[in-house]
């Protein structure tokens, strides 16, 4: 996984789930724009939809500050919308 990212999985380690969802998003985008097939982009976008949920949870939760659940997301998707 390329380390210029903005969100470092790492960081998130000690919250449930969002430091794995976060790296595999970012090792499918990185499949998809090495591999810019159909399969690959139903899989990061069905991947970005389920770690949207992740950082929604956890926020709810107070696992995460609302500030930064809504600036990843907003990081997901510009990372999706860039093709």
């Amino acid at each position: 996984m390329s380390s210029a990212y903005k969100y470092n999985p790492n960081d998130f380690r000690d919250v449930l789930g969002l430091s794995g969802e976060l790296a595999m998003f970012y090792r499918l985008h990185e499949d998809y724009h090495r591999d810019k097939t159909q399969n690959n982009r139903f899989a990061l976008e069905k991947h970005g939809r389920d770690l949207f949920f992740t950082i929604k949870h956890r926020s709810i939760e107070g696992a995460i500050a609302a500030v930064t659940a809504y600036e990843i997301r907003e990081y997901m998707e510009d990372l999706l919308s860039v093709d």
